[in-house]
């Protein structure tokens, strides 16, 4: 259960998934207060199975796309970096990501990532898609 929790985590604070970058590790995902909690009531509610979760790292949505989006908006939603009509709050997300790595890093993360999607759920999910692209540039 922790490996699911991990990767909905690592996912949706934009924890790079890219093969030639060492995976997540606890410690870093635990950085931000009650993730890991978050990430299992958003996992719970989703209505996912853990192997699903495997969309989150790859990218492939086509099955459970929606789910999956939803599953990632949740997570923002309760860590704050989402408010309750589905924009981003990027102070908030500097913040809490900024203990991970660089404040600078992370603020330029966040400004390249101010996307909108179609609804709360897409916007969640591509900002998350774009931390993914643009992460790997800033180290």
């Amino acid at each position: 259960m922790k490996c699911a929790m991990l990767l909905v985590v690592a996912v949706a604070c934009g924890v790079s998934a890219v093969p030639q970058q060492a995976p997540p590790n606890l410690e870093d995902i635990s950085r931000i207060p009650n993730g890991e909690m978050y990430a299992l009531e958003c996992l719970l509610t989703s209505g996912l199975r853990i192997d699903s979760l495997k969309a989150l790292q790859t990218g492939d949505i086509a099955v459970n796309g929606d789910q999956v989006k939803c599953l990632v908006k949740c997570f923002f939603e309760k860590a704050g970096f989402m408010d309750s009509e589905g924009k981003l709050q990027q102070e908030v997300i500097v913040r809490q990501l900024g203990q991970m790595m660089g404040q600078d890093q992370v603020q330029k993360l966040v400004e390249n990532c101010n996307v909108q999607g179609v609804d709360a759920c897409d916007t969640a999910y591509k900002a998350t898609e774009c931390y993914f692209k643009n992460k790997a540039g800033l180290f």
